[in-house]
């Protein structure tokens, strides 16, 4: 049976919910499932754009470290190749690494996410949606407006990672929002 291929829209989750936390918490919630409720087995793979849960992998599995942001660490399966590969991340309350697949990766901070948003005007979607509503909650400031003096305690456990599904020009990326030991929000675009 064919994986099944979910167009960009379908793929992005549009998370807005109560808030857990109150401003000026260390956690929010949102009551949307995560992307990354499947799993799947180890040695899967997964087409670009999806992210699942793998469990009991060994450290020696998952690649070699290559990054660490707000306790999420990015392994790469194979370092030094521009092909498209398995990737993981680690730092997840329940103890399995996200697998996807991307030709490169890379974090992207609160501050770098702010500045680019709201600096240019282009915080749409449903990864900003989510961050909208992680920011009201951890900031207590409104939506369109940066976090302010709480951005330091915000990146403490809030992380953006792109995934790139070539080197070069394509575009075709991947984005996630990471925060607090979970996978919030995912969207594919280009």
């Amino acid at each position: 049976m064919r994986p099944m291929r979910l167009a960009p829209v379908i793929c992005a989750l549009i998370l807005l919910a109560a808030c857990e936390a109150g401003p000026g918490g260390g956690s929010a919630s949102l009551s949307t499932p995560p992307p990354d409720t499947r799993e799947i087995a180890p040695g899967a793979t997964l087409p670009f754009g999806e992210v699942a849960r793998v469990c009991g992998l060994s450290r020696r599995a998952l690649g070699t470290p290559v990054a660490t942001e707000a306790g999420f660490t990015l392994y790469d399966t194979a370092a030094n190749s521009t092909a498209r590969r398995t990737q993981y991340l680690t730092g997840f309350d329940d103890g399995c690494a996200r697998q996807f697949t991307a030709a490169l990766a890379l974090f992207g901070d609160v501050s770098v996410h702010e500045t680019t948003a709201y600096g240019a005007g282009v915080a749409h979607g449903p990864i900003a949606m989510a961050y909208e509503e992680v920011k009201r909650q951890i900031c207590g400031v409104p939506k369109g407006q940066p976090c302010g003096a709480a951005t330091d305690r915000l990146a403490r456990n809030t992380s953006f990672l792109t995934a790139y599904a070539a080197f070069g020009a394509s575009g075709r990326h991947a984005d996630m929002l990471l925060h607090d030991r979970r996978v919030l929000a995912m969207g594919v675009e280009g």
